[in-house]
């Protein structure tokens, strides 16, 4: 099976793409890349991010990103800000009145839920599942997180275990439960960790991935390899240019990085037959994305 083929069967069969990795090495932009694919295979596909500064927006070429669902066709994006996923499970799941209204959008009591260990990575998980699952109207039919950094998204995944072990009781703990085995399901959800081909990357994922596949509900579905450069040729730099020494040493370099990761992996059950896609170094792309650049950049390394 070739890397299309095996990236499109994820996005044909998945409800739920949860993208993480280390900080500042591309998630949003192979989360960005992915959901335009899935768009373009037939699939209407929401992708969400819970972030300070909006950044899916100009690769998606879609401006007022917004905790409300903004769509554009087939494709729709959102922000999924701790204080909207409150009040939408205050109204969406518990009842709904003008007085709610009220008592959710106040400070002192917004501040007060917040600050409970977990409650805000809750929320985003339920907001998740309601839009898939639960949402009156048209629903979408991927929803792709560009999810947060390695080890808050560990906190993230291993939320709905801690409340379930809390000793809480009523409709949190009931919509917790139906959170998580929704989560646990192979056939609707899947993870995805995108690395980059360095050291100490691949030093920090196989570490870390470990850890996520035994603490997370949701199976991990593939590694992506942001960045890597493609074979390095000689014609028309020269063998003995500065430039071609530089290029040969980073593939050099690189392909001593994804054996590394390929030992690390190889006695880990589950793990060792991972899925790993090569993306390539495009430098700077241009926003918003087109078809072109992803298909360059999904297509790999050949």
């Amino acid at each position: 099976m070739t890397q299309t083929k095996a990236i499109d069967d994820l996005l044909t069969h998945k409800k739920l793409l949860l993208v993480t990795g280390k900080g500042g090495i591309g998630k949003t932009l192979v989360s960005c890349a992915l959901a335009s694919r899935a768009v373009a295979l037939g699939r209407r596909v929401l992708v969400v991010e819970q972030a300070a500064v909006e950044q899916i927006g100009p690769l998606l070429g879609i401006t007022g990103v917004t905790h409300e669902e903004k769509w554009s066709g087939q494709l729709g994006v959102a922000n999924f800000t701790p204080g909207g996923n409150f009040k939408d499970f205050i109204t969406k799941h518990l009842m709904k009145s003008n007085l709610l209204d009220v008592i959710v959008s106040n400070k002192v009591v917004h501040s007060f839920f917040t600050a409970i260990p977990g409650f805000s990575e809750l929320m985003l998980l339920g907001r998740i599942f309601y839009a898939v699952n639960l949402a009156p109207r048209e629903r979408p039919d991927l929803v792709i997180l560009d999810g947060y950094a390695s080890g808050h998204f560990l906190s993230l995944m291993t939320t709905p275990d801690a409340v379930l072990k809390s000793g809480l009781a009523g409709p949190i703990l009931q919509q917790t439960k139906l959170v998580k085995d929704w989560l646990a399901d192979p056939e609707q959800c899947a993870s995805l960790y995108v690395a980059v081909p360095e050291d100490l990357v691949i030093s920090e994922a196989i570490e870390f991935l470990p850890v996520l596949a035994s603490k997370s509900p949701t199976r991990l579905g593939a590694v992506v390899m942001n960045r890597c450069l493609r074979h390095v040729d000689a014609a028309g730099t020269g063998s003995h240019s500065s430039a071609f020494e530089f290029a040969r040493g980073r593939e050099t370099r690189q392909s001593l990085a994804l054996e590394k990761y390929a030992k690390g992996m190889s006695g880990l059950k589950d793990l060792n037959h991972l899925p790993v896609f090569l993306l390539p170094e495009l430098g700077d792309i241009d926003e918003p994305l087109t078809e072109a650049t992803v298909d360059k950049l999904l297509g790999g390394t050949r």
